[in-house]
């Protein structure tokens, strides 16, 4: 039997368009730092993942290479796959490469992290991987403590709704590999889109176990993300 492996399926072929027309937003830099290599930096220092797979948009490979992975000598193997239309069809890609190019087993686990989410930290990387290891689907999230509304169309209140039970998903979302391309194949198969991985795996009929999150786990889609990182950065360990 083939060593069980594990790996991470780093997301970055989104176009960024939140953070205006110039620069994609995984580009953008921290401190003299790209976040999206700063992203890699987590998982590449995190001794339980063997291998990185970097989903890119189209045409963006070189520039990867070159800005992004080389001047930062990274320690583990990164290997660059073109992205998709939209975010399900780019982790479809990764996965793809992942069952097809690496010679693994179907109860490796594979994790999806967002490009632009540079604070994740490693204990919550390890026990993601725990987590998926014994259940084969588990993701951080954090309770919501604000008041949520429901609202019309034309943004008129319709209800309060009960935050009692309400979380927001972050990622890394990790998986047993089997396990996220059977739901993959179902959605596909019954036309289903979701907005993040453990949405198919739901669909498909599988649970997912929650871990908690952080609230420095900060997803950077916006220009004001970007101010909130730059004072999170002499928080967390570099």
């Amino acid at each position: 039997m083939n060593e069980l492996r594990h790996f991470v399926i780093v997301v970055a072929a989104g176009k960024g368009l939140r953070m205006g027309p110039t620069t994609k937003k995984q580009y953008l830099q921290i401190d003299g730092i790209p976040i999206l290599t700063r992203t890699l930096r987590v998982f590449d220092h995190c001794d339980p993942l063997h291998e990185i797979i970097l989903v890119v948009p189209k045409g963006d490979g070189e520039y990867c290479k070159t800005h992004i992975i080389d001047p930062y000598g990274f320690k583990k193997k990164v290997h660059l796959v073109e992205g998709g239309e939209e975010r399900q069809h780019s982790v479809l890609n990764g996965l793809k490469y992942i069952r097809d190019g690496i010679n693994c087993d179907k109860e490796a686990i594979v994790m999806i992290h967002d490009g632009v989410r540079p604070f994740v930290n490693q204990n919550m990387i390890k026990a993601c991987i725990k987590n998926a290891i014994e259940y084969g689907a588990c993701i951080p999230a954090v309770k919501i403590t604000d008041t949520v509304k429901q609202v019309s169309p034309d943004l008129v209140i319709q209800k309060t709704v009960n935050r009692e039970t309400l979380y927001t998903a972050q990622t890394p979302q990790a998986f047993k590999l089997g396990l996220l391309l059977r739901a993959f194949d179902h959605a596909i198969k019954t036309s289903f889109r979701g907005t993040d991985e453990a949405s198919l795996v739901e669909h498909s009929g599988h649970k997912v176990i929650i871990i908690k999150g952080s609230q420095l786990n900060i997803k950077i889609t916006t220009p004001e993300d970007l101010v909130l990182g730059e004072h999170f950065l002499p928080t967390i360990p570099q």
